[in-house]
């Protein structure tokens, strides 16, 4: 028999919550940890979509990347979207376990599985954790071959199957050392500065920030949040898919389209 508490233990070995950063909100979040489990739900958000998609599965536990409940709340409004998403969590029994910034520090966790998707070689750790060895923030390397910025940005494309990237920089910009970092990255524009890189790979990317950043020598590429985490399900499915769980994947698709 499988506990949650069983599949918790296997999630922070691959990425223990001592990763993760003060701000977030990591790890087991609701339910009970020695409720068996025969029904896994795995998603990059938690939203009223997902949530529902979960309990039309009849899952035990759901498995995210992006957690709920930011910053403490006082009440839970069931008209609000937490609120609902607390109730049907609580209702249906389901139990909750995020793995945010820990997956993204975490060695062969999101930023590595990006970098290795955008073909980047002898990968190192941008920001890197004093605590444990491979891990941190963001990942930095080199392509295999010199290419430019707008031949890069369509490989970036194609590799995450957007159907868009926004690229701030020189399109004929060289481009051989890239660094990348899943998600909202652009805290890791200094130190990828810094290390030489001529490209920054990341997602949510103000308009005077990328601007500033092309200025201080460094182009960007926003390939957008949801096409640089959501392949989380497939790390998540490998950590669990040894044990006796059915695993379901959410089919909730990124939240911006294409007009």
């Amino acid at each position: 028999m499988v506990k949650v508490n069983d599949i918790v233990k296997e999630i922070e070995k691959f990425a223990p919550k001592e990763l993760a950063y003060s701000w977030d909100n990591t790890g087991f979040i609701l339910g009970d940890g020695e409720k068996e489990v025969k029904k896994v739900f795995l998603t990059l958000d938690v939203f009223k979509e997902t949530v529902d998609e979960a309990v039309k599965s009849g899952v035990d536990m759901i498995i995210s990347h992006h957690p709920i409940l930011f910053k403490g709340i006082q009440t839970v409004d069931y008209t609000s979207q937490q609120g609902y998403i607390v109730k049907e969590l609580i209702k249906n029994d389901i139990a909750l376990y995020s793995s945010h910034t820990s997956m993204d520090c975490a060695k062969g966790g999101i930023n590595d599985v990006l970098a290795n998707k955008l073909g980047i070689k002898d990968v190192k750790v941008i920001e890197k954790n004093p605590d444990f060895d491979a891990c941190g923030l963001g990942r930095w390397g080199h392509i295999k071959k010199e290419t430019t910025l707008k031949e890069y940005a369509e490989f970036v494309k194609e590799a995450l199957n957007t159907p868009f990237v926004r690229v701030c920089g020189d399109l004929n910009k060289k481009i051989k050392t890239v660094a990348v970092g899943g998600g909202a990255c652009d805290d890791l524009i200094p130190d990828a500065i810094k290390i030489g890189a001529d490209v920054l790979v990341t997602a949510d990317m103000k308009y005077h920030i990328s601007a500033e950043a092309v200025e201080d020598g460094i182009a960007v590429i926003d390939a957008g949040h949801y096409p640089t985490e959501v392949f989380v399900t497939e790390i998540f499915e490998d950590i669990i898919k040894g044990m006796d769980v059915e695993i379901i994947k959410s089919t909730h698709k990124d939240v911006f389209k294409i007009l």
